[in-house]
């Protein structure tokens, strides 16, 4: 079996043909050889008998009178007959009368002859009386009588040499005739099995991918058309290669230009981000300073709503940026701990002054048993689901009261589920356009967009983030009677215990108690800002304009923490840190980033630095105070 199915196609087509050609020969050959030695045989039977019969007539007189001689004359002109090996006459008594016989064949004749005999018998002639006419007419039947018989010897040798030669020229013309159909079969596999070869190295040369080799037409036959079909494959697919690289060439230069056009929007958002949350950080600071300053009523009220215009703007580069990460799929969350309590009654306590101003009643409601609770998360993104979602609640109220609840339930000992449900009494979503609130760019009604404002990036992006986190934000609404969004998040427990941070909601201006920090900002307007808040907390203030004078200074000088700037002339706040952390006693001195950049990559970038902490650009005083107390004790 296995010996088959290594034999190729020429080998096959070869025993094919060989095959029924020398079955079929060998029976001709064998045929005709028995009918012809059979043919030979009965001639000489009937020669030998047709001797004997012929003798045996001319010897009867010699057989009556007793004449020896006159046989033994007849029986050797009868010796000359070829292949007579003997004769021999014997009488009614089988006595022999006579006996001649060739030279030297005595001493074989019982393995070498073949005997016939024929009976000598008496012949009676009847004779008939034409003359006379007579009624008494002689009716006695003749009668023979036996008298002997005679004996011919034939020789085999004949035979032998004609049964010989028989045999040979069988064999030759079957050997003739096998070298023919041999040669005629080699011929007919060769012009079978090269074609089929050539088809083989056709195919495998196109398997690897080389088309330009044309197969030879041989003939008309399947053969032919099947070579004109792989031709005609090899051209589709040569065309085909060509298609495909030539649409992968151009898809590749359509991905180098759009990563071109990727990396140009991420500088470019990075550069927007940078030049607009450094003059924003500049007037939102000095709007927090202006606050802490004397003034009139009208002169609050104007301040409060630059604060709050300022606040939405930030709010909207801050979805615009989160966006564009959430489609790069570049936005990573944090995994720190927090006080989930404080973190939900400062959302709320943000908006207390937007909802007097607007005769709305924001209730927060808290249950006891979550003022100690510490989890692990990125309170940043839930801070920025709950703003979102009391930002829209007191938006699109008029009248009436905004609730934000917050629940939870421990899932194991390692692990809470939180919940957060922030109902309103506003003008309610249709239920046909509930789920199209979560989509980018899309509200409502297109008249919402003119009336109450706002980009369309909030709830998704909000709902994004849940997800991320591993929860989810559902939303329930009637129109006209107002709506309830539920957020539902797991959080690790850190601990049951007191907050972390105890501090973060104290708003004294003594916490500094006169320890001295560095300053590094090279813009004069966000030094000013920043300076006074820092004095407004009770800190000593020293100022570095570029990344050198901070080396110096911190070489120079003893401070409890250091705010640096990332984008510095002269050395960037990377590698002034860096520089600062190689200096005697400054390895564990608390280094802040206070950058506008705030791309994804930009935290991570200051933290292998060797910063401890990062605040992006505008920050309000009390984000300065909270990292402050995070890091001075």
């Amino acid at each position: 079996m296995n010996l088959r199915r290594r034999w190729d196609i020429n080998t096959r087509t070869q025993l094919i043909s060989l095959g029924p050609a020398l079955l079929l020969t060998l029976l001709l050959i064998s045929f005709f050889t028995f009918v012809r030695i059979q043919d030979l045989r009965q001639e000489i039977t009937h020669t030998g008998q047709l001797i004997a019969n012929q003798l045996a007539p001319a010897t009867e007189y010699g057989v009556i009178s007793g004449n020896s001689e006159v046989l033994e004359t007849l029986l050797k002109a009868t010796l000359t007959t070829p292949n007579v090996s003997f004769l021999e006459i014997q009488d009614s008594a089988n006595r022999v009368l006579v006996y001649v016989e060739q030279p030297n064949e005595h001493h074989n004749r019982a393995q070498q002859l073949e005997v016939f005999q024929a009976p000598i018998r008496l012949q009676r002639i009847a004779l008939h009386n034409d003359f006379f006419q007579s009624s008494k007419t002689a009716t006695a039947a003749p009668t023979e009588d036996y008298l002997g018989r005679v004996i011919v010897g034939l020789s085999n040798d004949a035979f032998s040499r004609r049964q010989q030669e028989i045999v040979l020229k069988a064999a030759i013309l079957a050997l003739f005739a096998l070298l023919f159909t041999f040669l005629v079969a080699r011929r007919l596999a060769g012009s079978l099995s090269q074609p089929i070869r050539d088809i083989g190295n056709a195919v495998k040369a196109i398997q690897a991918g080389d088309y330009k080799t044309p197969l030879p037409i041989v003939d008309d036959t399947e053969l032919g058309a099947l070579s004109q079909h792989i031709n005609n494959l090899a051209s589709g697919l040569e065309q085909a290669s060509r298609e495909q690289h030539q649409a992968m060439a151009q898809l590749i230069q359509t991905r180098e230009e759009a990563e071109k056009a990727n990396n140009a929007k991420s500088d470019f958002l990075a550069m927007m981000s940078h030049e607009l949350r450094t003059p924003m950080n500049g007037v939102l600071g000095m709007l927090q300073l202006l606050e802490t300053t004397d003034m009139t009523e009208e002169q609050v009220e104007y301040a409060a709503l630059a604060s709050e215009s300022t606040e939405h703007l930030l709010k909207v580069i801050n979805d615009i940026l989160d966006f564009s990460r959430i489609e790069r799929s570049e936005l990573e969350l944090e995994h720190i701990p927090f006080n989930l309590a404080d973190l939900i009654g400062s959302c709320a306590q943000s908006f207390q002054h937007s909802a007097a101003q607007r005769g709305l009643d924001l209730q927060l409601m808290i249950p006891d048993d979550m003022r100690g609770l510490q989890v692990k998360g990125d309170p940043t993104r839930i801070r920025q689901i709950l703003v979102n979602l009391v930002g829209n609640a007191l938006k699109f109220t008029e009248q009436g009261r905004v609730t934000l609840e917050a629940q939870w339930q421990s899932l194991d000992h390692e692990l809470l589920w939180f919940t957060c449900t922030v109902r309103d009494s506003g003008i309610g979503i249709p239920a046909e356009s509930l789920e199209l609130m979560f989509n980018a760019f899309q509200q409502a009604d297109s008249s919402i967009s003119r009336r109450y404002g706002g980009t369309g990036l909030g709830l998704p992006i909000a709902r994004t983030l849940a997800e991320r986190m591993g929860g989810t934000l559902r939303a329930q609404s009637e129109e006209g009677r107002g709506s309830v969004f539920t957020l539902e998040i797991p959080l690790a427990l850190h601990q049951q215990t007191q907050p972390l941070l105890p501090h973060r909601t104290q708003t004294g201006d003594s916490d500094g108690e006169g320890r001295n920090v560095l300053l590094v900002e090279d813009n004069p307007v966000n030094q000013t800002v920043i300076e006074a808040m820092l004095r407004s907390l009770g800190f000593k203030v020293s100022v570095a304009a570029d990344g050198a004078q901070a080396v110096r200074s911190a070489e120079s000088l003893i401070f409890e923490a250091i705010l640096m700037d990332c984008r510095l002339p002269v050395i960037d706040g990377y590698e002034a840190t860096r520089q600062i952390r190689q200096l005697p006693g400054c390895t564990d001195l608390p280094i802040i980033a206070l950058t506008a950049n705030a791309l994804q990559g930009d935290r991570e970038a200051c933290l292998s630095a060797g910063m401890n902490d990062y605040l992006a650009k505008p920050f309000k005083r009390t984000d300065l105070q909270q990292i402050l107390q995070r890091w001075v004790q």
